[in-house]
């Protein structure tokens, strides 16, 4: 009888403790699960707040981007460039190499080399979660880099080939890249240094690029 009872008392222990052990597991597999779904969720919320932390605020142009009295020819932002294409930016033609400007402060974010030719691209930001990007296309001589603070006037190179510049600014709408007029973000004297030499430098106020 005694040997009964004992081997029933550690049963009951050996079976208590294995509840135990498979409770406190139960446990730490829910807890772990809990803090996985909280983390996946705040991924979610924040992956979906992207767009609203972006800022808004619009660039300003001050400074033109080439001596506009050394312009020979441009074509209009919206002109028609191909059946399918308008151009997303105005296109400056010069006479002889000048220097391009920075038309307003910012920073700048990248810089490309162009595969068809032998000149570059510079990106700038006006501020890091802009929703705004300002891109030169056309440079040679590049006296800035990447990360480099801006300020309007600043030199950025020299015209590329071709004697030429482009300037343009997009932002996104509904996952689509939408290039803008650059007039809408001139100054008084922006507008009224482009407009003595012509009133058509935009045909559209904005494009698909």
């Amino acid at each position: 009888m005694a040997l009964v009872l004992k081997t029933k008392h550690l049963i009951y222990k050996m079976c208590g403790h294995m509840n135990n052990v498979w409770y406190t597991k139960t446990t730490e597999n829910l807890y772990m699960n809990f803090t996985q779904i909280i983390l996946l969720l705040l991924l979610i919320t924040a992956c979906s707040n992207d767009d609203d932390s972006l800022d808004p605020t619009p660039p300003i142009f001050s400074e033109s981007p080439i001596p506009l009295d050394q312009v020979s020819s441009f074509i209009p932002f919206g002109e028609e460039l191909s059946a399918t294409q308008q151009n997303p930016a105005i296109e400056y033609f010069l006479n002889q190499e000048a220097p391009v400007v920075s038309v307003t402060s910012g920073f700048i974010t990248e810089i490309r080399l162009n595969t068809n030719v032998d000149d570059y691209e510079v990106w700038i930001k006006t501020s890091e979660n802009s929703e705004w990007l300002i891109i030169y296309d056309h440079i040679l001589q590049l006296e800035v880099a990447i990360g480099d603070q801006i300020m309007p006037g600043q030199i950025l190179g020299s015209t590329g080939v071709g004697h030429r510049v482009e300037l343009q600014i997009n932002t996104m709408a509904n996952d689509q890249d939408i290039a803008h007029c650059p007039l809408d973000f001139g100054t008084s004297d922006f507008i009224s240094q482009h407009n003595n030499i012509s009133a058509g430098w935009c045909i559209e106020q904005t494009v698909v690029p």
